[in-house]
């Protein structure tokens, strides 16, 4: 499929996100929350602008792709016209239990 995409961030994903930031900043501070989202940010740049940078992970369902972002897996599809987000879990989560339909 072709690259140059725009990024859709699901709902749930979105609210992982948002529990991210939470966490972060009570645990590191504003600056440090400020800089893990900013990574996320990045990600989700190169991935509209360079095309599927992940990995392929049909075992859990068919057509999901993740991609590592320090302690946390960013999980998403590819459709014509856009990549979709579904969620980010931080990699000691049970990926089946939130992903595997």
């Amino acid at each position: 499929m072709t690259n140059f995409k725009p990024v859709r961030v699901s709902d749930p994903a979105k609210k992982d996100l948002q529990l991210i930031s939470k966490y972060t900043e009570q645990q590191w501070g504003n600056n440090q929350k400020d800089a893990y989202l900013a990574l996320f940010k990045v990600f989700f740049k190169k991935l509209s602008s360079q095309g599927n940078i992940g990995s392929q992970r049909d075992d859990i369902n068919k057509g999901l792709f993740f991609f590592p972002v320090k302690k946390h897996m960013v999980y998403y599809r590819e459709s014509d016209n856009e990549f979709s987000v579904i969620r980010v879990l931080h990699v000691r989560m049970d990926v089946e239990k939130h992903l595997k339909k």
